[in-house]
């Protein structure tokens, strides 16, 4: 007989089955939240690579709907091509021997979106088997906002370290300035000089027209060394240098034909395009010059170095009227520029030529005389099968080139004097230029005591019975500068104080700018010309 039937039993049983399958719809349902609500892509695949799961946030990376990635082989869905073997060799592997180099890791690599763009993520894989049933959970997070962030502080970094560099340049600069601006005013001034005197000789002596010429040669030779200098000043400063309105088409024309002969000898074709009816700027035509030459010297270079019969260069100059700006071009069909090296090649030093062929500063000399001018210079994002292209951006003249103060604002509109009753005051510690300064002073018909100190000029001043009209002074000296001239001027002598102007090739440095400043007296700058210093002593003296 069978034992009778508990229905109390039967129900504690029914009530434990249905809190059992309440907890797992209530650890489903929260396991599906967990999976929804994560910002990580959440995809589950099976022992084959199937995706058995595909969470929003996979949805919105991704761009494949849950529906749609169900079932498919992951290898396929967002793993990139040229990863595909190695991703098939390594799930082999570690499901035949347990070897793996990615599962448990955090690693970085890309991954293929539905429309075959490559994103940076990060991996995180897990071997989630139950029993004898495979699968793979892998935890995947978007790095792109993080790389973008990761290369915008590198950019700024370098920025940063380019700029110390410069800033280091600019000091450096400030001394071989002074070094060298002195002995070539005196060379400039002196063969200057001599062309006069021999012009006015010229037939008192047989060959007197040879040395007129060799004048001619050595001044200009001292000209473009200066120059030179000017140019490292004008970039060293980051200000505005001496500028007129100026067409760049002319000036993108002048180089081209300056480089001609060059070009020619390297088989080079240049082909130049210049809009009709390009406006003006108010530039600097020399330092634009120096820049375009430099960069078309640099395209040269290349397409040596590439070789090859079909060699050329595209210059061409258009106005973009939807940022009022004039842009040049100046592109090359040689190797281009490696994308390792693309963010560095505006850094001061930087060079990929041998060491005697190149110091590594002319791109970021031409960088800091373009944005001095209120422009750009930057290299163009490379097309296919094509060489390097830099692109200059200046402002067009008639937005703001009329609040641009040029470097020399002496006015030169003074009224005449009676130079030969001014006693102008030359004070500075190179014996040779003072001389040279007096001698140009006293061929304009003043007269002219030297002194080779500010403290030698202290004592003339204090025992002269002569009206002093007009002081030229250096600024460093060593015994006694310019500034504390200046300053027992303003003790002793304040009439003095608006007649002095001061001669220098130190105007870089920080307390020679500060001071100019302070005082607003005229300045010359070494190396100079006998018009300079005519300008100057008319602006004085009144």
């Amino acid at each position: 007989m069978n034992p009778p039937f508990d229905m109390t039993e039967t129900g504690v049983r029914e009530q434990q089955l249905a809190d059992t399958i309440a907890r797992l719809a209530e650890s489903e349902a929260l396991h599906r939240a967990i999976v929804a609500t994560s910002l990580d892509c959440l995809i589950i695949v099976d022992g084959d690579g199937r995706v058995v799961d595909f969470n929003p946030a996979a949805e919105r990376l991704f761009g494949y709907s849950r529906a749609e990635a169900l079932g498919r082989e992951i290898g396929a869905l967002i793993v990139p091509e040229k990863y595909r073997a190695a991703h098939y060799a390594g799930m082999a592997r570690y499901i035949s021997t347990g070897v793996t180099s990615v599962i448990g890791k955090r690693v970085e690599l890309e991954a293929m979106t539905r429309d075959g763009a490559m994103v940076p993520v990060e991996l995180a894989l897990a071997d989630v088997s139950v029993g004898d049933t495979r699968f793979f959970t892998a935890h995947i997070r978007d790095l792109s906002a993080a790389k973008s962030a990761q290369l915008e502080i590198e950019r700024q970094r370098e920025s940063l370290y380019q700029k110390e560099k410069l800033a280091a340049l600019g000091s450096l600069l400030s001394g071989v300035a002074h070094e060298l601006n002195n002995p070539l005013s005196i060379v400039l001034g002196q063969a200057m000089m001599l062309r006069e005197m021999i012009g006015r000789q010229a037939n008192a002596f047989a060959g007197g027209q040879d040395f007129t010429d060799r004048a001619i040669r050595i001044e200009t030779a001292a000209n473009r060394c200066a120059r030179v200098v000017k140019t490292f000043l004008a970039m060293a400063r980051q200000r505005k240098a001496e500028r007129n309105y100026v067409s760049i088409a002319k000036v993108v024309a002048d180089a081209a034909e300056l480089l001609s002969y060059s070009l020619k000898t390297s088989d080079v074709m240049v082909e130049i395009e210049l809009e009709k009816g390009l406006p003006e700027t108010f530039a600097d035509a020399d330092l634009i010059h120096q820049v375009l030459v430099n960069l078309i010297v640099n395209a040269r270079q290349a397409l040596e170095e590439k070789g090859g019969a079909d060699r050329r260069i595209w210059l061409s100059a258009t106005h973009e009227r939807g940022n009022d700006a004039i842009v040049v071009h100046i592109r090359d069909n040689g190797g281009g520029i490696p994308s390792s090296i693309r963010n560095r090649i505006f850094d001061p030093f930087f060079t990929t030529k041998p060491q005697d062929h190149g110091t590594g500063i002319g791109l970021a000399v031409s960088r800091g005389l373009i944005e001095a001018h209120g422009g750009t210079l930057d290299l163009a994002i490379p097309q296919p099968d094509t060489g390097a292209e830099f692109v200059i951006r200046l402002p067009i003249a008639g937005k703001n080139g009329a609040d641009i103060e040029t470097v020399d604002n002496v006015s030169s509109h003074n009224a005449p004097v009676v130079r030969a009753q001014a006693h102008v005051l030359v004070v500075d510690d190179e014996p040779d230029l003072a001389e040279l300064i007096a001698e140009i002073a006293g061929g304009l018909g003043y007269r002219t005591t030297v002194a080779t100190s500010g403290h030698a000029a202290q004592r003339l001043i204090s025992a002269s019975e002569l009206p002093i009209a007009a002081i030229l002074c250096d600024i460093r000296m060593p015994d006694g500068d310019g500034p504390g001239l200046y300053d027992w001027l303003s003790a002793n002598r304040p009439e003095l104080m608006s007649r002095i102007g001061f001669v220098t090739g130190d105007t870089l440095g920080p307390s020679a700018g500060r001071f100019l400043a302070r005082t607003g007296c005229p300045v010359i700058e070494k190396p100079f010309a006998p018009d300079d210093i005519a300008r100057v002593l008319d602006t004085l003296i009144t």
